[in-house]
């Protein structure tokens, strides 16, 4: 059994390090081994279906891709739906779910949106087609910047110490057993290899580890190819000024170089106290991010992922 295999990736990561795009990415080599696949977004930004060339206006599921979906998820509509199944007075939950109230809900449980939010995701990996398979064999969720993304996976086992009886704290352990079980659930943390994504994404795995919770791969995203030997290092180093083109192509040269060995520093002190499956990605010089790129990525995540237990 492979990452791939998994019924949810939950993608986490600092804010600019390519988490949507590596979530995209992750999303089309699933389906390029014949899994069916979902894009979940938690924050109703629809970032992931724009990265496909698509405009949704609302929190429907959208065709991305052939075998691929997507789908935005708003956590204050997750919430009214969480309450009008939970609670048996129809018309108290409608109430509730209207104007203020909601809100009021929210700020009294603290964590409840992430927790209803995860709930969802979990809804999603068990619905079956007309045949009775599942409509979704693999969801990648597309979780918030580092900070909050942990918070949502600690609100369930919050709801479960808090909540001792009931359906609140019946939900709440099933869903907090459903994010800890390794044969279910991936966690994937993204980060670039630069002095500060690679701090948070350090600090994140020991954050996850105080939760009893593993991250299953860390992908190093952007990485520089390299390009020159060190014997051609040297010979750029000795362009004298006599020709003004060579001059600022060695210059160029040399800093792509220096940009590079930067790059190898971080992702050897992330190796060095990260005992986690590593997956690096190089930089694409690129004017922006398409399907064309996406599918280029999903071709180098493919069989890394595959090869991750």
């Amino acid at each position: 059994m492979s990452l791939l295999d998994r019924r949810v990736l939950i993608v986490l990561g600092k804010g600019g390090v390519g988490r949507t795009t590596v979530t995209a990415a992750i999303g089309l080599a699933a389906v390029q081994r014949g899994r069916r696949g979902l894009l979940v977004e938690v924050a109703s930004q629809h970032r992931l279906a724009r990265l496909f060339g698509e405009q949704p206006e609302g929190f429907e599921e959208v065709p991305l891709h052939p075998g691929l979906a997507g789908l935005s998820i708003d956590p204050q509509r997750a919430l009214e739906e969480y309450l009008t199944r939970t609670i048996r007075v129809r018309v108290l939950a409608e109430r509730l779910a209207e104007g203020r109230a909601l809100g009021y809900v929210a700020a009294a449980a603290p964590g409840l949106r992430e927790m209803v939010t995860l709930g969802k995701v979990w809804g999603l990996t068990e619905e079956r087609t007309r045949e009775g398979e599942r409509r979704h064999e693999l969801v990648v969720v597309d979780a918030p910047a580092t900070g909050h993304g942990i918070a949502m996976l600690r609100a369930p086992r919050t709801f479960q110490e808090l909540a001792r009886l009931g359906r609140i704290q019946e939900e709440a352990r099933a869903v907090a057993e459903l994010v800890a079980d390794r044969s279910l659930t991936g966690l994937v943390l993204v980060t670039t290899p630069e002095e500060m994504p690679v701090t948070e994404t350090v600090d994140a795995l020991s954050r996850l580890r105080e939760l009893g919770l593993d991250a299953a791969t860390v992908v190093v995203n952007g990485l520089y190819p390299a390009l020159f030997s060190e014997q051609e290092e040297g010979a750029l180093r000795r362009v004298g000024s006599r020709d003004d083109t060579a001059e600022a192509a060695a210059r160029a040269a040399l800093s792509h170089i220096a940009r590079r060995g930067d790059q190898e520093e971080q992702v050897a002190r992330l190796a060095a106290v990260a005992d986690v499956p590593r997956v690096e990605l190089p930089f694409l010089f690129t004017p922006a991010v398409d399907t064309e790129a996406l599918l280029t990525l999903a071709d180098l995540l493919g069989p890394a992922l595959e090869a991750i237990p």
